[in-house]
């Protein structure tokens, strides 16, 4: 289901932790239990590999490898069931565009076809320079994690979407966070300069620095993770 969130922005809110309910963290002797969903193994061990490549930045493998060697271990997976209302209208367009982006990314866009109807998409809070009606045209969901697919307290693994020509508003990010683009799209990092970006582009954004992202003619869809406090 997709949850509009009516509450006004805290200063300093890290806009992709919109949680809308304290998560059932689970407990630490209970991870590493079940196993996980072949498909999102596949999917995590794939954009693992292009987050480690020698193409991506130290900082941003620096991030996704301590993510990756967390999740060696399992967390509680939710059940499989029917698929949960709320997959956002435009997704399909960012999976097919995806799919035809080169063979190394056929795979992904078919993992993800085949995860996106067991995530909680929710949709974000609108903020500083964010596109007219935001509310309507991102949607996030939280892969692993708290609120996941795979519920755990020690990680999180999330996935953004944009519908055309939107813009996620500036928000500062409370942890270290690495990010894979699976579209086209424009950042905005600190005090940088806007900057093109392709399918497959890897960053990485420190804690306490500001964010921004935006697409032009194609829908964006990314991936992130982080390792959480505590």
């Amino acid at each position: 289901m997709v949850r509009v969130v009516g509450r006004p922005i805290r200063p300093g809110a890290d806009l992709l932790l919109n949680d809308d309910e304290k998560p059932a963290y689970i407990r630490l002797h209970d991870i590493g239990r079940e196993r996980r969903p072949q498909p999102l193994q596949e999917f995590l061990n794939d954009i693992g590999g292009l987050m480690l490549s020698a193409d991506a930045p130290a900082v941003a493998s620096f991030v996704a490898g301590k993510v990756l060697q967390r999740l060696l271990k399992t967390g509680k997976v939710r059940p499989e069931g029917s698929p949960l209302p709320g997959v956002p209208e435009g997704l399909n367009d960012a999976v097919s565009y995806l799919a035809k982006s080169g063979r190394k990314y056929e795979a992904i866009a078919d993992q993800f076809n085949s995860l996106a109807g067991r995530l909680v998409w929710r949709r974000g809070r609108t903020g500083p320079f964010a596109s007219l009606n935001f509310g309507n045209t991102h949607s996030h969901a939280v892969l692993v994690g708290p609120g996941g697919m795979e519920e755990r307290a020690d990680l999180r693994v999330g996935v953004i979407y944009m519908d055309r020509y939107t813009r996620f508003p500036d928000h500062v990010q409370t942890q270290p966070r690495a990010f894979i683009l699976l579209s086209p799209g424009e950042i905005c990092l600190g005090d940088s300069q806007w900057f093109s970006a392709a399918t497959g582009t890897v960053f990485a954004n420190d804690a306490g620095q500001s964010f921004a992202i935006r697409c032009t003619a194609q829908p964006l869809l990314a991936v992130w993770c982080q390792v959480e406090p505590g």
